[in-house]
């Protein structure tokens, strides 16, 4: 996919996703840059064992580093995780010191970006859909290996 520039007044739409088979069990996250509907990079990633939760943090870590290279203005990450939206927004209480942990990642990431919002999608979403494709391809590797 090619690095298209992305002008300092628009938005890049970062959508994630995680998947564990199990839970914990093996473990899966992705995540794609979408500039103008068109997916401009995609990324992914198997973390062994682990639970769905993380997974779905991991997908947002790691999607936060990769967006550097692209854009360090606006940026909007999509997750069909209301868990992990809404404690990194601060509206639910963290209860596990690992997820606290990813969260503190998260907010030293998004220091990086001029303005940084989470945003929680349904499971329905085409490019949500697309990240559960390939967390789900990764797996099936995986587990067959």
């Amino acid at each position: 996919m090619s690095r298209i520039p992305i002008k300092k007044s628009e938005v890049l739409k970062i959508y994630t996703d995680g998947a564990a088979r199990g839970n914990p069990g093996p473990a899966a996250y992705a995540f794609l840059f979408v500039h103008n509907d068109t997916i401009i990079h995609q990324g992914s990633g198997f973390i062994g064992t682990a639970t769905n939760n993380t997974a779905e943090y991991k997908a947002i870590i790691n999607a936060l580093k990769a967006a550097e290279k692209f854009h360090r203005g606006h940026i909007q990450v999509f997750s069909d995780s209301n868990l992990a939206v809404q404690q990194i927004n601060k509206k639910w209480k963290i209860n596990y010191p690992h997820l606290s942990e990813m969260c503190n990642k998260i907010y030293k990431l998004i220091d990086k970006y001029e303005q940084v919002e989470f945003l929680h999608v349904s499971r329905n979403k085409r490019y949500i859909k697309e990240c559960d494709k390939l967390c789900n391809s990764l797996l099936d590797k995986e587990t067959i290996s």
